[in-house]
This record gives C-alpha cells, structure tokens and sequence, in this order.
C-alpha cells in the first residue's frame, strides 16, 4: 500500500512541476493496445506506470486503447487485432497479458525483441533473472516480455521423486504404481482433471509453436492418456475429507503451488512439514517448475513505426522504479527481489509487543495458519527454484479445449488411445498450422 501510494504522489507531484514533463507538441503518440474489463474502475501497474512514464518525458506520449471497449470477448478482440496489424495498421504495442499465447504472438503479430536486447548498451542481463525473460521464447525469438511473473508448480516429499531434479512421465507412473495404498496424486485426481494437470505444464513436449507443428500421436502423449485413464471420472467426497490433512500426512503425491508471493514458499514449507522438492510438471526434458504471468505480457507489433520508442518503453518495466513496486507477482529484477526477501525475513511487532502477521494460510473449512516471517532455508529455496526455470506456463487456450474435448472420446465413448491420440494430432495440427 506505501509503493501505490508512492506512486500516485508521484503523478501528482509531476503533473505539478510545469510545462517542461508535458508532451511537446512534437511529441510522437504510441498506442498501447490493452485487454482490460472494468477499464475505468482498478487501475493496473503498468496503467499507473503510463501516467508516470508521460510525465517524465516530453518527446513521448503513450496513449492507451482498450480492446474490450467494443468487443466483450477477449478472443474476437485478439483476432480483431490481428485483421489490423495484417492490414499494416494497429497499435504500437500490445499487452496480452492473461491472454498471451505464443501462437498468437510468432504469427507475425509482434517483432521479436531479442536484437532489441543485443543492441542495447545500457541492457545489462546481471540485472535480471534473466533466464525468465528466456523461459518465454519461441524459438529463438521473444516476442512478448514479462516484468513479473507467478512460478507454477508442483512439490514434492514423496521418496521416489524428492530426490530428482526434474521428473518425467514415466518417472510419475512409476513413482504413483509404488506409493502406499491410501496415496493419491493429488486432492481432486479425476480422469479429465489428470489429464489437464499434465497436459497444461507439458504443451512444450509436444508442440514446437516457432514450426507450426505438434505430436500428439507419439507414445510419450500416449502414456499420459493411459495414466489419466485408471482415475474415477468423478469425486465421491464425504463430509469429513480434509484436502489439508492429505498434505500434512503425506498422502498426496504432489501439491500443487502457484507462487505470487515470497511468502507462497513458507507456507509451502509449513504445510508439508518440510522442505519439498519442487518437482514440477513431467517433462522429457527439463526443469519442470514454470514462469506464467502475472498480468503483464507485452511487445510490439510488428507494423510499428516507432519501435525505439516502444522499446524504450518496454525497457523501462524493467527498471528498478518499477520493479521495486511489483505488488502482483514477483520482479524479474535482482535487487527488487532482494529488496523483497530481505523485508521478509525481518519480523514486524505491533504495539503490543505481538508480532504482526505477514500472510495467511487458508484452507477450505480448516484452520488458517499465519506467517511472520521467511526462514533463511525459505529464501535460498525460493533463488534456487527461480534461477533453474527454463519454461512458461502460457498455454493456448484454443489447443487446450481441443485437448480437453477429444479426450472424452477415450473417458466417456470407450475409444483407444491409438485412436484418440490420432484424433487429438489431426485436429491440433490443423488448428497450429491455420494459426501460423
């Protein structure tokens, strides 16, 4: 609350200084294309970060536009977006944020900012973490840079996994086919939930988004629809269930975490009663702790006529004024993270001599726990989770629903898996190549 505060002070003070901050008459307009419901009512970081960026300077003026002032779905926003970047019009920059696909964004919408970062001087990688700004490439290229980010996840204390860096699906079947006879995988392991779980932080195995082309036939795939297959189709829950005791005990094979906060890793920490291992989605290859975004994913378009404008003021997301005030998710800069974990680790008191809560942990029906501070363990848990993530969590929604939907074929209709999996590959291939 003191950051947003500070914030708004400082548009004011800057709006009191005088005619030098103002845009001249001079000055070149950027449009900034923006997928906002409620548009007038919460502003949003990088919104407030607009009004501050045009105070400071007098050449530049950001001008926002939002799409879904006249298109409710966000999609047909998208694709209207994308008949006028086709057409050589469009804005200068788009935020996709929630709604960022790397379909989308590699079909010649957007202009790949990875020169943008080679050929800038003051561009200093140390700075970052940068391995997440990499973690959302296509290819070779980056179209869309994320200033803050949420790490998705799954964790771990179970003795088969816990000792692995990463995990694979055979390594999760096997580990699943050994565990005590009361485990499960996780609270809620419906066949069509499995089988989202794995597919949602796994696309990357099977779809090569910079080629326009997927493999969902092979036998890797093939292995998740059989795995997903021997769960219930529905829950039969009694009153009595405790989705908390399930992890306090030990059952569960993994939990599930999205972290948007330092503390998220503390109270990972004191629900499990240890340390975990953050295992991840099941991957052939890689580390399988994710970066997905937390409301900022934005470029610019490919026909710009102002693209070192535009980078200039995508470069400034990454800025330490910016950063330090990251409140939704965590800041892809160094220091601001230091900043963040070294409040964290120091225990607040009140008047009383009582010390102050710093987060609660809830659950449904339960008791909640409270956090006061992070443990030392805590912090160096959480640098080395973040520096070893290579991949993101974005996943292209209509290629989900298509996962989604087909499966049913396999979990309701009694087809195979050879057949499903052809049907899955036929439909998604089709679906990939139309969107390149």
């Amino acid at each position: 609350m003191k950051k947003r505060i500070m914030w708004i002070l400082l548009v004011l003070c800057l709006g009191l200084i005088g005619c030098d901050t103002m845009p001249s008459e001079d000055a070149k307009t950027l449009t900034l294309a923006v997928f906002k419901s409620g548009y007038g009512g919460a502003r949003s970081g990088l919104l407030q970060w607009v009004e501050v960026y045009n105070e400071n300077h007098s050449d530049v003026k950001i001008q926002v536009v939002n799409y879904l002032e006249e298109y409710q779905d966000p999609y047909e926003a998208i694709n209207q977006l994308k008949i006028e970047i086709s057409a050589g019009n469009g804005p200068d920059m788009i935020n996709f944020g929630s709604l960022y696909s790397p379909l989308d964004a590699s079909c010649g919408m957007m202009t790949d900012l990875s020169p943008f970062i080679q050929e800038d001087k003051s561009f200093d990688n140390q700075d970052l973490y940068y391995n997440i700004l990499q973690a959302f490439e296509v290819g070779d290229s980056l179209y869309a840079l994320v200033p803050s980010y949420i790490i998705d996840s799954y964790v771990t204390v179970n003795r088969e996994l816990a000792g692995l860096e990463n995990m694979n699906m055979k390594q999760l079947v096997d580990a699943y086919n050994r565990a005590d006879e009361d485990s499960i995988l996780f609270p809620g392991e419906t066949k069509k939930a499995v089988f989202g779980m794995i597919c949602y932080g796994s696309l990357e195995n099977y779809v090569d988004w910079d080629k326009g082309t997927c493999c969902f036939d092979g036998d890797s795939f093939k292995e998740i629809l059989h795995f997903a297959n021997q769960f219930p189709e529905k829950l039969n829950w009694t009153d009595e269930y405790s989705v908390k005791a399930v992890f306090v005990e030990g059952r569960a094979l993994l939990y599930p975490v999205s972290i948007d906060s330092v503390y998220d890793i503390t109270g990972t920490r004191m629900v499990m009663g240890e340390t975990p291992t953050y295992i991840g989605y099941p991957f052939d290859s890689g580390y399988g702790s994710m970066a997905s975004i937390a409301d900022i994913a934005i470029g610019i378009s490919s026909t710009s006529q102002n693209k070192e404008e535009a980078w200039e003021f995508l470069k400034s997301l990454l800025d330490s004024e910016f950063q330090d005030n990251v409140r939704n998710g965590l800041p892809v800069r160094v220091s601001s993270l230091e900043q963040r974990l070294e409040e964290a680790m120091q225990a607040e008191f009140d008047e009383n001599g009582e010390k102050v809560v710093k987060e609660v942990l809830d659950f449904a029906d339960e008791e909640p726990e409270y956090i006061y501070e992070m443990s030392i363990e805590d912090v160096e848990t959480l640098k080395s989770v973040i520096q070893k993530i290579e991949h993101n969590a974005t996943v292209d929604r209509n290629l989900y629903n298509i996962l989604l939907e087909e499966v049913d074929y396999l979990f309701n209709d009694g087809r195979n898996e050879e057949d499903v999996a052809d049907i899955i590959q036929n439909r998604a291939s089709v679906y990939i190549s139309e969107g390149k």
